[in-house]
């Protein structure tokens, strides 16, 4: 199975500490018993198979510490490590741009990431880290995967720790969010179609009745 992984990276370096076992909330299927710096790391390594070919598309940001080059490394090296026992064929491909919030980067970006895609393949990624830009940018670029790609949204993740007076990570604030469930509601919204506002709320309604 083709898959295509994207994954935000983080504009400061990373650290041993960063390093952690990670909690998964809304799908333990998902989880790594063992410490792990990326939550793409988790959203891939649970359905790899070895005649899988992956493309791991590595975003990263020009500011900051400009560390981007080192973390994707991190992560080369972290998913080639769970890969060794697995064997499926992973390439590699980094997109760079400015941290720049104009609409002509956005646009330069989005054409990025759009031919990166392929057809018939299963979509992940980690939007942990990067600009907050970077989220509304992918959505879309799923959306048209979807369309007219025949890409299926397999997993969407985020990692959340939290912080110390001193700056460190408190131990036992680790989780990864499985937020697929947050682009599919933005997909049916897109979808619903009805004659006013109210049907259109009970729509959304339905949908979220448990």
């Amino acid at each position: 199975m083709k898959k295509i992984l994207f994954v935000t990276l983080q504009l400061k370096k990373m650290s041993d500490d960063d390093r952690r076992i990670y909690p998964v909330n809304g799908n333990s299927l998902l989880e790594i018993k063992e410490p792990i710096y990326f939550a793409a790391t988790a959203a891939i390594v649970s359905t790899l198979k070895a005649e899988d070919e992956v493309k791991v598309v590595l975003v990263k940001t020009e500011g900051g510490e400009n560390a981007g080059d080192e973390n994707a490394k991190l992560f080369q090296d972290e998913l080639d490590h769970f890969n060794k026992a697995i064997g499926a064929k992973i390439e590699y491909k980094p997109i760079s741009s400015p941290f720049d919030l104009s609409q002509t980067n956005f646009k330069h970006i989005f054409k990025d990431l759009l031919n990166e895609l392929e057809h018939n393949a299963e979509i992940y990624a980690d939007i942990t880290f990067g600009p907050r830009t970077l989220p509304l940018l992918l959505f879309p670029v799923f959306q048209f995967a979807e369309k007219f790609f025949d890409n299926s949204i397999s997993y969407i993740v985020y990692a959340k720790v939290e912080f110390d007076e001193n700056k460190k990570i408190i131990d036992g604030s680790e989780m990864i969010y499985d937020i697929t469930p947050l682009y599919l509601m933005n997909s049916f919204t897109n979808l619903i179609e009805t004659s006013s506002s109210e049907h259109a709320i009970k729509a959304i309604e339905a949908l979220f009745k448990d």
